[in-house]
C-alpha cells in the first residue's frame, strides 16, 4: 500500500518522542535496545514496544510475527503507527507506539532508515539514533547470523541509503568495539532524554 493511501495521522503534539534507532542490518540495534529495555526496565517514562515482520522470530531477532494476508489488513485498516517495506518483508509498529507517545512517553524501536521521512511525518517529535559500524564488521555480523545467504549479505551491504548527515540523526553509536561502550552511549542518551522531558513538563 503507498504512502497515499494509509490512513491520514496528525502529528502527536506532546512530550513523547519516537526514538528511532536506525542503521544498517549487522550493526547491533537490537542489542542495544535489549540492554537499554533491561536496563529502563519498569521506568514509567520509556516504551520498549516489539516490531511486528512478516517473518518467524529468532534468537537474534525478537519480534511479533504476522502473515503478509494480516498484514495487508491491519496496513489498510490504519491498524499500524508506522509500517514499510524492507528485503522483502513488510514491517510495522504497533499502534501502542503512538498511544505511548500520546501519553507522554518516549517509545524506543528499531527503525528502517528508509522509514524517517514518514516517521517525521506522523510523530511531531522524532529523535534519531544512528547505529553505525564498518561493512567488514557488519559482514562478520551478518554470516554469524546464519540467516542469509553470502549473496543476500551482499545485496545487503551495496544497499543504496541516504548519508549519515542526511538522515540527521541525534546521536551517532559506531558499534564496533565492546559492545558496553556503545550500550553505555545509547544509555546516557535516554537518560538525557528522559531528563529533558522532566524539565519541560515542571515548566
Amino acid at each position: 500500500m503507498s504512502t497515499e493511501e494509509r490512513v491520514p495521522f496528525a502529528p502527536v503534539p506532546s512530550h513523547g518522542k519516537l526514538i528511532a534507532i536506525v542503521g544498517p542490518s549487522g550493526a547491533g540495534k537490537d542489542t542495544l535496545i535489549d540492554a537499554a529495555r533491561a536496563e529502563f526496565a519498569g521506568h514509567p517514562g520509556l516504551a520498549f514496544p516489539r516490531r511486528i515482520i512478516t517473518r518467524e522470530s529468532s534468537s537474534a531477532e525478537d519480534h511479533d510475527t504476522m502473515s503478509e494476508a494480516e498484514f495487508a489488513r491491519i496496513e489498510a485498516e490504519g491498524g499500524f503507527s508506522l509500517s514499510w517495506r524492507a528485503h522483502g518483508l513488510s514491517y510495522a509498529l504497533p499502534r501502542e507506539v503512538r498511544s505511548a507517545t500520546e501519553r507522554g512517553i518516549h517509545a524506543v524501536c528499531n527503525l528502517s532508515r528508509s522509514s524517517l521521512s514518514e516517521a517525521r511525518e506522523r510523530f511531531a517529535r522524532v529523535n534519531v539514533v544512528l547505529v553505525t559500524a564498518p561493512a567488514e564488521v557488519i559482514a562478520q555480523r551478518l554470516a554469524a547470523r546464519g540467516r542469509e545467504s553470502a549473496e543476500v549479505i551482499r545485496a545487503r551491504l551495496a544497499r543504496k541509503v541516504d548519508r549519515e548527515d542526511a538522515l540527521h540523526p541525534d546521536l551517532i553509536i559506531t558499534n564496533d568495539g565492546p559492545v558496553e561502550a556503545a550500550v553505555d552511549r545509547l544509555l546516557a542518551h535516554l537518560r538525557a532524554e528522559l531528563s529533558s522531558s522532566a524539565r519541560q513538563a515542571a515548566e
